[in-house]
Formats: C-alpha cells, structure tokens, sequence
C-alpha cells in the first residue's frame, strides 16, 4: 500500500492548500500520474501518485491540510483496498468548528477535558496537539508561577535547573534601588569587578563567593541570585524584567548580550564569546530562558527568547547555532507566515555549527542536528536529523559490546599516556592496564573490587569494592567519581570530559595541571 504525503518543502509554511483533486476518489491511478493540485504560500505544485493502484482519498477539496500529513491511499491490490478502506476509517476527518475544522481526535480531547475549541487561535486545522497545548497550560496555570514562566509548554524530557523558581523572593532587589541600578549602568561598568559584586550585594541580590562580573559589564534584573564561582566575562549585558538567577561555577565568554523576562540558568554552564540572547520581543510575557546544568554554548550562538525557550541539561548548542521562537514577515493577513512559539532542547541534544532551530521546534533527547541543517518541527528522540528541513536519517548512537567498549577504555589509557609524554610529563612505559605519572598509577580494569595500591586513579565500568584512602575510582558508564584525588584526578577527570565523558559529582571545573 502505497501513501501520498504532503511533504514540508517550504520551512515557513505550516499548511498547504488541497485545491484540487484531479482524479475521481477509487479511480485507477499510474505511477507518475498527476492526482491533485496542492498551493502552498510559495507555489501551486502537482502532486504524482508514487505507484499504479486505486487511489483512496483523506480530504476534500479546497481545504487546509497540516504538511506531513498523509491525503490518499493508492491500493495494489484488492486486498490491499480492503485494508486501505479500513484505513480511511480511521483519516483524519474534520469538523467545522465556526468556520474552522478540527482534527476528529482534537474534537474528542476537547471534549474529554471541556475545551472551547473556537477559542483556539490559530490559522488552519486545529490538531491534537494544538488541544494537549491548551491542557498543559491549563495545568501550569494551576501550577504557582507556571502559567507565565512557561506558558504552558511541556518539560517532558527536560530537566529544569535548580535555578528555575519563578515564584522565589530571594535576591529581590528594593524597587528605588532596581530603578537607580537602571539609571547607573555607565557607572556600574566603570566599577571593578569586586565592586561591582558589593553593590549588587547592598541593592539585595544574593551573590555567592568567586563571582567574578568582568571589565565593563553590566547586570540588572529585579531579582538577581548568583551562585559561587559564576564568571561573567568583560563587557558582559544581561539585563531582565523580571529575575536572573545562575548556578554555580557557570561562565559566559566575553561580551554577552542576555536580555529577557526571566533567566534561569544552571550549574557548570560553558558559553563562549559573543553569546547574544533576547533579540525581538525579548520583553513579552512568555520570555523565558531556562538553561541546564553543564549545558554548552558555541560561540556568537543567538538564541531569540520572546516565547519560552528551554535548554535542558548537558545540551550542546553549537557555535553559530540560532534559536528563533518567532518569524518577521508580511501581513498575516494576506496569507503570510506569522508564527510565534516556543523552542525546546531536551536532555543530551545536541545541535551542529550553524544550525537553524525554527518557532515550535522540539529536539528530542539524546537527539543530533547535524550542522548547517534547518529544523522546523519535532526530531525524534535518539535520532540524527540533516538537512533543510531537517529530517531524522539514522541514530544518533549505537550499542556497544562488552569487548568493544574494553577497547575503546584500553585506547583511551594509551591516549593520555601519549597526550602526557607529548606535552613532556615524566611518565613510565605504558603497559595493558596503565602507566605512572607523577608518582600516581592511572590504570584501567573492566570491573573494580576494591583494593589498590594508592595513589592511583582506577577507570572502570563497574563499581562495587570500597574505595581505600588515595584511591579514585571513575565509573566510565555510571559517570560518577569515588574517592578523591589531586592533580592526576582533575586531570583524567578533563581528558574524559573532553571525549563527552562528564562526571558526577558536580558542578566541576578544571582548575588546571596536567593536560
């Protein structure tokens, strides 16, 4: 059985036109064979059968149809017919709703949960999911301060930083001080570093130890809370309507530019030079940025936050990657693409060079934007997406055997055994289990049981001895550090991190040594 599917050529366009069908419903069709003239807000195109068979029709003419969906079935067989009538059974039949139409599975989840599909804004068919939107923000209107901070928006897949508190009073600044830091933002940024931390600290803001606010940098929000050990780089802006609040040990390179409502950024954040965050519409209701904890951001990525926008955590969000929750363009009107929504990165995605991620995106988590690629919709959770539109080709991992991964661990032994003698650290000879360097075994074995002679840094998969006194033992698979060390710990600690290995506990910064 055969499908013909509206296929998404055009990144600004949501809905096509059905105009016309050009075949009789059940008529016999030939592969090739024009069966129906579909407009979109770019061209009037025909559409071929992929195949000879007996076409079943989804739709009528003249009627908005959501891009991807499938409009007709073309039978093979006669068994296949009977199957496909069975099919069509189950289409996506419509309702009016005024002068509207709703999706039959949209009608029966308003129904179920008592919703006025008329008073759903939006242009074409009102979907099942435009009806789950409606029901979660009902549920975060309930929530306290969620009907604003998220506008109703999923967080499925998303873990939300400690930072994120929208109905918090800690770090609120005195309306006459908020308003006076305001007037004073030349002279703020002519303080020094330190300065600038005891000011906020007497306006109200609640300011940990180590945080260093860099040359010629400005902050002002009503709400201000800043953890231990975040740096701000030099001639940083952030600038909040309503609350900034950033976890420990996060830094942003130099010459930030974060305006929004609301910032809620986590623990162990990286983010590089010329990070711009805001842009229009940064001052709406729905702007909200929510950032992860060890999330990683490029640099001179842009990351448009007029509707909520959430990072999730150990998201990697590429240099020169752009964010956009709302499009500029011609009147709505008179047919043209107006879209305002929010844009979600669930846990682990990641997002390539260059990548484009369009209003109402959704990267699932684990999932991988491959750069240059443009997204439009949903990626998959665990999929590779590429392409313009992105659209999910593969996996974006693979299962590894037992004696594969004790491959991969034994490499990466002898990999920083070379990275060391390289950069000329004194080590022994490396051996099937590990080496020396200063004074300090660094040895890998499938299993740890305990024991071991200290000091040492032991890298296992599997963890279940106690460990003595000078030990470190890394759990390659669980991510978690046992035991303590010094410079040799931070240093195998770095080297895993940078082959995507981020160990617990943390927030942790590499404070130098080694490599």
């Amino acid at each position: 059985m055969l499908e013909i599917v509206l296929t998404r050529e055009d990144a600004n366009t949501e809905y096509a036109l059905l105009a016309e069908w050009l075949v009789e419903d059940r008529a016999e069709v030939t592969a090739g064979q024009p069966v129906c003239v579909v407009e979109t807000t770019k061209a009037t195109v025909e559409v071929e059968s992929p195949g000879a068979g007996t076409i079943v029709q989804l739709f009528d003419e003249d009627v908005e149809v959501e891009l991807g969906k499938t409009i007709a079935y073309v039978a093979e067989s006669a068994d296949e017919l009977a199957a496909v009538d069975a099919k069509a059974e189950e289409k996506p039949a419509t309702k009016p709703v005024g002068d509207r139409k709703a999706t039959r599975k949209a009608v029966e989840l308003a129904e179920l949960h008592g919703i006025d599909l008329g008073a759903i804004e939006k242009r074409g068919f009102i979907t099942e999911k435009d009806v789950e939107a409606v029901v979660a923000a009902q549920k975060a209107a309930a929530a306290p301060g969620g009907s604003a901070a998220l506008a109703g928006v999923s967080t499925e897949g998303v873990t939300l930083p400690s930072t994120f508190d929208p109905d918090s009073a800690s770090g609120a600044l005195e309306p006459s001080q908020y308003d006076q830091l305001l007037r004073e933002e030349a002279e703020f940024r002519a303080l020094a570093p330190a300065d600038k931390v005891s000011r906020l600290r007497e306006y109200g803001a609640v300011i940990g130890d180590d945080v260093d606010l860099g040359e010629g940098s400005y902050v002002a929000a009503p709400r201000i809370v800043i953890a231990d050990g975040v740096s701000l780089g030099p001639r940083a802006t952030v600038v909040c309507e309503e609350a900034f609040a950033i976890g420990e040990l996060s830094q942003f390179g130099a010459d930030l530019e974060l305006r929004c409502r609301r910032a809620y950024l986590g623990s162990g954040i990286w983010a590089g030079r010329s990070v711009r965050i805001g842009g229009g519409g940064h001052r709406d209701p729905w702007a909200t940025l929510a950032i992860g904890d060890l999330a990683f951001v490029g640099d001179e990525a842009f990351v448009n936050v007029c509707r909520p926008v959430l990072i999730g955590r150990e998201v990697f969000l590429t240099m020169r990657s752009l964010i956009v929750t709302h499009n500029v363009g011609h009147s709505v009107l008179e047919g043209f693409e107006n879209r305002f929504a929010p844009v979600v990165l669930e846990d682990r995605s990641q997002v390539g060079l260059g990548a484009v991620l369009y209003a109402g995106s959704r990267i699932g988590e684990e999932a991988i934007v491959a750069s240059n690629s443009y997204v439009v919709g949903e990626i998959p959770a665990g999929s590779f997406a590429i392409g313009v539109p992105a659209k999910a080709t593969g996996s974006s991992s693979h299962k590894l055997s037992h004696a594969r991964r004790t491959e991969l661990a034994r490499r990466m032994i002898h990999d920083f055994h070379e990275l060391l003698a390289l950069r000329g650290h004194a080590v022994s000879a490396v051996d099937d289990d590990g080496f020396e360097v200063e004074g300090t075994r660094v040895a890998f074995t499938p299993a740890y049981r305990g024991g071991a002679d200290s000091p040492a840094v032991i890298l296992t998969f599997d963890v279940r001895g106690d460990v003595p006194h000078g030990v470190a033992v890394l759990d390659l698979l669980g991510r978690q550090v046992h035991g303590s060390g010094g410079q040799v710990l931070d240093s195998v600690r770095e080297f895993c991190r940078k082959r995507g290995i981020r160990f617990e506990p943390g927030p942790w910064r590499y404070p130098g040594g080694l490599v």
